[in-house]
């Protein structure tokens, strides 16, 4: 066994102890309401949506001023009556109705390129203090991008069922998911020996199901637990299974907060079918952890320091390793709500698997490498506020050390095969391969907020790589932009019209192709506009129109994405 503790992790620790600034706590988790669950259903940009690049923005701004989201909102929100009638009056005005809360929702929208959304969400009272929701979800496609020869349509389609229960001591609930992802394999490489035909046949599919369960304790050593079980499939025979569970203890010490983080993560998998770069046909790694941490209140100042040690155990390589990282997380207000310096010192391992991958470029081969990532040092500084009710910004710089960092790489295709030819010979697959990266980060977030109604939120953020270990790649850092920017703007017309917008902007980017080498691609800018009308307080109208400035532009090499896209729709929402 090695014990790998990193020299850049105790000068960052030495140097956040010279700093006397505080922290930042994390949010306390919702709790469970007995009287209602509410189906939340997070973005998550994959191929689903149109082949095209939409990840929302995330800010850590706990001052910025907070922007209606662009997507319709299932309850409307009442606006209470503070009419009194005028004594020397006979007509006596009626108080406005409040708007009424529904607890359900169905959308359906349809566009060009045959896509259809399809959504789903109900909310079902079993009694005052239990309840069960469900959420459907379906988007797809029947493609038709400008001169791709090969099928180019998808489908995503998800289903998660849950149930929460309070009770005087405890909020618990459960979770059951399911989702089926099909796609093609479309975006073959120019000069491949195996050229795609309009029949070529270059499609595949990824199941993934799961069962979650997480518990809130109330006065209690034991504050939370979390519980997930998770498996995955493809129609190349490849499989995965994961579990993890996370409790969460917090106690006082001498008046200080003490809070303890355990974790045990299991992940194994294997691969039938291997493509042309092999790989191992299993994997099975066990990660345990743990993370103590101490909270420092003041008046002016927050401050968590603490460390986490995590133990991973490789079974098919009969290897183990113990690694420690820093935890420290600090705030001080120099300037009420104006002026806040913060700085955040961790790392971590982070658990690489098939299914993340899948979630982040469908376009896999059969087989793929899948490693942890060692993150060893993940530092920011920064300061942010609000320079009125209207303004609030954010301005930070950061730097990262990974050991075993996953790039996203691409082959030329097989020029002789044994037996058939396969869908993932084309040159038309993508390959995990893993290098050291070192990343200089810098950007800002600014926020407006005028008279609530009108929000618009600009985040920018610029990089710079430094890739060693990666001789098989060049040391390319693949698929990574050097700058990445998103503009988010709303507007509430009136109580009737509201109209949202989204822009992203990607930089160049670097892509590997084996026996080819480095390969570029451009940059580009993505808008898309939001239009929804109220037509009664249970319908409401939409029209979408995404892409209108990109045009067919390649996110992953090789796979140009769809043009203008125009869908419309309506949402309907109900009680049973």
């Amino acid at each position: 066994m090695n014990f790998n503790i990193k020299n850049p992790i105790i000068a960052a620790i030495a140097l956040c102890t010279t700093l006397a600034i505080g922290q930042t706590t994390e949010e306390e988790e919702e709790r469970l309401n007995g009287g209602t669950i509410t189906v939340v259903k997070p973005y998550d940009p994959t191929i689903s949506d149109a082949f095209k690049v939409k990840s929302n923005p995330s800010f850590n701004d706990t001052t910025k001023v907070k922007k209606k989201p662009v997507t319709y909102s299932i309850f409307s929100v009442p606006v209470a009556s503070t009419f009194t009638p005028a004594k020397a009056g006979l007509s006596r005005l009626k108080p406005t109705q409040k708007a009424k809360y529904f607890k359900n929702y169905a959308r359906l929208g349809l566009g060009n390129y045959l896509n259809i959304l399809g959504e789903f969400a109900a909310n079902f009272e079993i009694d005052r203090d239990s309840d069960v929701g469900v959420f459907f979800n379906h988007n797809s496609s029947q493609g038709g991008i400008s001169e791709v020869i090969a099928d180019d349509s998808f489908s995503d389609t998800s289903l998660d069922v849950s149930y929460g229960k309070r009770t005087r001591d405890m909020n618990w609930g459960i979770t059951a998911g399911a989702r089926h992802q099909a796609a093609n394999l479309y975006g073959a490489y120019e000069f491949t020996p195996n050229s795609l035909t309009e029949d070529s046949d270059v499609g595949f599919n990824y199941l993934s199901y799961g069962l979650a369960g997480k518990a809130t304790f109330f006065d209690s050593v034991l504050k939370e637990i979390d519980v997930n079980l998770r498996g995955t499939t493809s129609s190349f025979d490849a499989s995965e299974m994961r579990f993890s569970a996370a409790p969460q203890l917090g106690f006082d010490i001498m008046e200080t907060e003490v809070a303890l983080g355990v974790e045990v993560d299991y992940l194994s998998g294997s691969f039938d079918t291997q493509g042309l770069f092999p790989v191992l046909e299993e994997y099975s790694y066990l990660k345990a952890g743990l993370n103590p941490a101490i909270n420092l209140y003041g008046d002016n100042y927050k401050v968590k320091l603490g460390a986490t040690v995590n133990y991973l155990d490789d079974s098919e390589a009969s290897e183990s390793d113990v690694f420690i990282y820093p935890d420290i997380i600090a705030s001080y207000i120099l300037v009420e709500e104006k002026f806040i310096p913060y700085v955040t010192i961790g790392g971590g391992l982070d658990m690489n698997s098939l299914q993340q991958f899948a979630d982040e470029n469908v376009f896999l081969a059969p087989a793929v490498n899948v490693i942890p990532t060692n993150r060893l040092l993940d530092a920011q500084l920064g300061f942010k506020g609000k320079l009125s009710e209207s303004f609030g910004y954010q301005l930070f710089g950061g730097y990262r050390i990974e050991e075993n960092r996953p790039f996203f790489t691409k082959d030329t295709g097989a020029g002789f095969t044994n037996g058939p030819v396969q869908p993932y010979h084309s040159g038309n697959v993508f390959y995990t391969q893993y290098g050291d990266l070192n990343t200089v980060l810098y950007g800002a977030t600014l926020s407006f907020d005028v008279h609530t109604a009108f929000h618009l939120t600009l985040n920018a953020t610029g990089f710079t790589y430094d890739v060693t270990n990666g001789d098989a790649f060049d040391n390319i850092p693949s698929h990574l932009a050097d700058f990445t920017a998103d503009l988010v703007a709303n507007y509430e017309i009136n109580e009737k019209w509201h109209v949202g917008a989204t822009l992203y902007y990607v930089g160049e980017r670097a892509a590997f192709r084996e026996s080819t080498g480095f390969e570029a691609l451009d940059s580009f800018v993505d808008l898309n506009l939001d239009v929804n009308y109220k037509i009664n307080p249970k319908l409401t109208a939409f029209l979408r129109a995404q892409n209108l400035t990109g045009g067919n532009y390649e996110y992953y090499l090789d796979y140009p994405v769809q043009d203008l896209q125009i869908m419309g729709g309506a949402v309907y929402k109900f009680d049973f």
